[in-house]
């Protein structure tokens, strides 16, 4: 069973060198992120599947498996700060997917070649990672991990406002629901200027001019080591690894401000910002689970609305699945001491599958029919990765 909300909650401020017990017991209702947990089995990674792994961990209860957001979860902006997510085990945060499925790499092989942060994990101090990419370049049919499937989300192009609020300025691109995803490709991969059909304006990747038929433009990607990120790129056609072109920013242009996924920050300060947000995020934020939107907007893509009603729109043009990334072996395993890992997330029964009104809830789609390829909780061969660990 999960549990997110522990009897006794601690955290990290500040990134000092000592755990705090928080005052008192904190008691949450399902969807709270205000502490981390303190419980058996140990998940960290993907900003994008905090909320709703940790308001199921809440509803199925037991105290067996706690979530550990991205960054402080009191905060929300403190990253790789030291957490203690099980006695005898002290790590850096994890801030995303890919540092989430590093750091579980090394809780289960201390000889690992992935890459880590400044304080790794013991082994067995992590169980589980929270992913919102695919393997990836590291399929393969025979990997001791695996992406277990659980929800479905589309990433929309945002940017502020149209006109300023308290929160943000407005933003200047005036044309942002006109824009295909061919236009979207030909700017990121190329930093060519576009023209989406019906626009009033041509949009120029870090240009200068802005005048009535040039409107200049910064595209963001999210923080180096989210998932969003790397779906995003993928989408783009850019490679996943390694430098980003000239005009593809992950610091808030002119200062040293790191983008964090999912955090509106970026469209509130820049009024030419345009990049990625996951749909189910911003539903989940505007519905009061950790709101740091900062008025950011999400637009149409191809004509196609990211949302349908109050839901996600299963037609927007950047569709992915989400995943939690564990053990083949633990999560295939029949042995009474893996019985944890299989109920918890294997097969359409499975706590976290049986939970489609969080899932829901949180802004996410279900899988039930396979619209990617997957359902919720299927250990499929070609989501497994990593020969060697």
């Amino acid at each position: 069973m999960i549990n997110k909300q522990g009897s006794v909650r601690t955290w990290l401020i500040g990134g000092l060198a000592a755990i705090t017990v928080s005052a008192g017991l904190v008691i949450g209702a399902a969807g709270t992120a205000n502490a981390d947990p303190v419980t058996t089995l140990v998940g960290v990674g993907s900003d994008t599947t905090q909320d709703i792994v940790d308001a199921i961990a809440i509803q199925v209860g037991g105290g067996v498996v706690g979530s550990w957001d991205a960054v402080n979860p009191v905060d929300h902006v403190t990253a790789h700060e030291a957490i203690a997510p099980k006695s005898g085990c002290t790590m850096t945060r994890p801030n995303g997917s890919g540092e989430g499925v590093n750091a579980l790499r090394r809780s289960l092989n201390a000889a690992t070649a992935a890459a880590q942060l400044a304080d790794v994990p013991e082994p067995g101090c992590v169980d589980f990672a929270r992913s919102s990419s695919g393997p990836g370049v590291n399929q393969s049919a025979t990997g001791q991990l695996v992406y277990v499937p659980f929800a479905l989300d589309a990433v929309a192009i945002t940017t502020g406002p149209a006109t300023a609020t308290a929160n943000a300025v407005a933003t200047a691109i005036t044309d942002a629901d006109l824009f295909s995803l061919t236009d979207l490709q030909t700017m990121y991969q190329t930093g060519a200027a576009v023209t989406p059909v019906g626009a009033t304006k041509q949009y120029v990747p870090d240009g200068t001019v802005t005048d009535a038929t040039h409107q200049p433009v910064h595209l963001y990607v999210p923080q180096p080591g989210s998932g969003t990120r790397n779906f995003w790129l993928g989408q783009m056609v850019l490679p996943t690894s390694g430098s980003l072109p000239a005009w593809v920013h992950d610091t808030i242009v002119g200062t040293t401000t790191i983008v964090q996924e999912h955090d509106g920050a970026v469209f509130a300060t820049d009024p030419i910002a345009f990049g990625p947000f996951s749909i189910a995020q911003w539903i989940s934020q505007r519905n009061g689970h950790n709101d740091r939107r900062h008025d950011a907007v999400l637009h149409n893509l191809n004509g196609v609305t990211p949302l349908s009603g109050t839901s996600l729109n299963a037609a927007y043009p950047i569709k992915r699945e989400v995943y939690n990334v564990v053990s083949f072996a633990r999560v295939t395993s029949t042995a009474t001491a893996d019985k944890q890992f299989v109920s918890a997330f294997s097969g359409a029964t499975s706590a976290v599958c049986s939970n489609s009104l969080n899932i829901l809830s949180f802004g996410f789609g279900l899988l039930n029919a396979a619209p990617l390829g997957h359902t919720c909780g299927q250990i499929a061969a070609n989501l497994r990765a990593f020969d060697t660990i």
